[in-house]
């Protein structure tokens, strides 16, 4: 679940241990954390963030800066929500017959919300390359034409076909620490602006997804902003304090040219 106390792109490799067992089944719960301080004027985008499996902790420090503390655990996913929902279609959604069929299909034989969000963010990194072409339009009826997006373009999209099949899902903006090689890296906060999403399930809350590389879970590296920055910051800097350490045990599945990493769901 998120709780309150008080984005942009990235071309970075999805890098996490992984267990052998299948997706199915139960992983033995690793735990993942990591440090980090933020400073400048926009440092107030944080504050505190839990959603199923994952923790932020933001604390004032000395000279106004805050103290970011990140925890993420791999134990599976306790969600038994049902697959067909009861609920409509996002009435908001403009008409888009295809994208509706795409969605039904690929999450078509799904028992519970969890495997259907599974199915569908797999077949979406299977069939989404990334593009770094900032001019590119990143909504989802171009990025479903064009197969092509950075990471906007992915959240945006994946969030639609979430959302015709009736379940509730939202884009999150924030940090992405990487190497110095990713596409858009920025030394001010060691990685990248990236934009990943979360899906609502009715009997967890919130979960983290990064519908390029991730279900259902993310790793220490991820920073979400407390709330939408409609520009990209100008004046934010993110030092690390802890390198992200420990292991998580989420599964690894082919999608494409890709791979994605997958939390377990228990098994019901």
């Amino acid at each position: 679940m998120r709780r309150r106390s008080g984005g942009a792109a990235s071309g970075a490799v999805f890098v996490l241990a992984s267990l052998t067992a299948s997706v199915s089944s139960v992983a033995i719960a690793g735990e993942q954390t990591a440090a980090y301080r933020a400073s400048g004027a926009q440092s107030g985008l944080f504050d505190q963030y839990d959603n199923d499996g994952y923790s932020l902790s933001v604390a004032s420090g000395e000279g106004g800066v805050l103290d970011l503390r990140v925890r993420v655990v791999d134990a599976p996913l306790e969600s038994a929500a049902p697959y067909p929902t009861k609920a409509l279609p996002d009435r908001a959604l403009s008409p888009a017959p295809e994208r509706e069929a795409f969605a039904r299909e690929k999450a078509q034989g799904s028992a519970t919300q969890a495997e259907a969000v599974r199915r569908l963010l797999v077949a979406v990194a299977s069939e989404v390359r990334y593009d770094a072409d900032r001019d590119r339009n990143q909504d989802p009826a171009a990025v479903f034409a064009s197969r092509r997006a950075y990471c906007v373009g992915y959240a945006e999209l994946a969030v639609d076909l979430l959302r015709r099949i009736g379940i509730s899902a939202r884009t999150v903006q924030g940090v992405l620490r990487t190497e110095k090689t990713a596409d858009r890296y920025d030394p001010a906060i060691g990685g990248v602006y990236h934009r990943w999403i979360e899906v609502w399930y009715p009997d967890r809350g919130y979960a983290f997804s990064d519908p390029a590389a991730s279900v259902n879970g993310i790793d220490a590296r991820y920073i979400p902003f407390d709330e939408r920055s409609l520009t990209r910051p100008k004046s934010l800097t993110i030092t690390e304090v802890q390198r992200p350490e420990g292991v998580l045990g989420y599964s690894r599945v082919p999608a494409g040219t890709t791979t994605v990493l997958i939390r377990a769901s228990a098994k019901r």
